[in-house]
């Protein structure tokens, strides 16, 4: 039986354009590669509401003008080369993916 999250790496890889790789040892964490970008895909019933309520803001900002709503989080003292870029999955397809349907045939 499919599991769930295998299910979701499998429909994520093939919004950008590329397959899940298969647990055999050799993926190194990575549960899917496309161009530039080695994936690791977490799926879990919450996430911290804070994170959500700020992308929520930012987007509905960035949309008044067309633009893609960020929220960039860091940690006090710890170097901007860290902090961590937070967007909407969508909107990452739409500037690096190849969105393709349920069978893996673009649209």
């Amino acid at each position: 039986m499919d599991r769930g999250w295998k299910q979701s790496e499998r429909a994520h890889a093939r919004d950008v354009g590329t397959e899940r790789i298969p647990v055999t040892g050799e993926r190194h964490g990575a549960d899917f590669v496309a161009g530039l970008f080695a994936y690791q895909l977490k799926v879990r019933a919450t996430v911290p509401g804070y994170l959500m309520t700020w992308l929520d803001g930012i987007c509905q900002t960035a949309a008044t003008s067309q633009r893609i709503g960020v929220v960039v989080l860091n940690q006090p003292h710890r170097p901007r080369r860290k902090a961590l870029v937070i967007l909407r999955w969508a909107d990452w397809v739409a500037l690096h993916g190849e969105p393709r349907d349920e069978c893996g045939a673009p649209m």
